[in-house]
């Protein structure tokens, strides 16, 4: 009888809990890790389910990290910027680099310029705090980009412990799954986001 690999129980798991089809892939050119920290990759690709499921559409392994389950995007900073300040403070804000968007400075001068987003920001992150803590998993709000925009994702970190039975790895990843599932949805209700679905004629 073959073991199953890690991977393959990993891509069965978030399949089964998703009702969506993951395919391990190559990462789109733009994805922010490097890829020799990258142990595999695997994604949604069928429109469809993607609009089922917007919760969870990427999983990937990042060496000595764990394993890391993502959302599609819930926002980005210009469109936030333009929703709450208009086109031109929109158009100013592609110059900002956020690259120390972790600096202390930064953040005060950037909740300065833009408090509604900045407060927007704040709440996501309270929401994956609070179900983290609830539920016992690791969410966070992930960012990415640097220069003239971030994008955010609700993602959640699966950390297996060395000698831990792939049993209890997939039990850690549906509990992970399930958690993702609740956060996007409460942060889909606090703003009224847009899920991706059929449009509508």
């Amino acid at each position: 009888m073959q073991r199953t690999s890690e991977q393959e129980l990993v891509r069965e798991t978030v399949s089964k809990a998703t009702g969506a089809r993951f395919e391990v892939v190559a990462p789109h050119p733009a994805f922010p890790l490097a890829v020799d920290r990258l142990e595999w990759f695997m994604r949604c690709r069928n429109q469809e389910e993607i609009a089922k499921a917007p919760y969870l559409n990427a999983v990937w392994k990042e060496k000595g990290v764990g394993i890391w389950l993502e959302s599609l995007a819930v926002g980005d900073t210009i469109d936030w910027i333009e929703l709450a300040y208009g086109d031109e403070k929109a158009g100013a804000s592609l110059d900002i680099d956020y690259s120390r968007f972790e600096d202390a400075s930064f953040q005060e001068d950037f909740k300065q310029r833009f408090p509604i987003v900045m407060a927007r920001i704040r709440e996501y992150e309270q929401v994956a705090a609070d179900v983290s803590k609830r539920r016992r998993v690791r969410l966070q709000i992930r960012r990415a980009g640097s220069k003239g925009m971030l994008v955010f994702t609700v993602a959640a970190l699966v950390q297996s412990p060395r000698g831990a039975s792939l049993a209890s790895l997939g039990s850690a990843v549906k509990k992970s799954v399930s958690a993702l599932k609740e956060a996007h949805q409460r942060i889909a209700e606090l703003y009224g986001l847009a899920m991706p679905g059929p449009a509508i004629e």
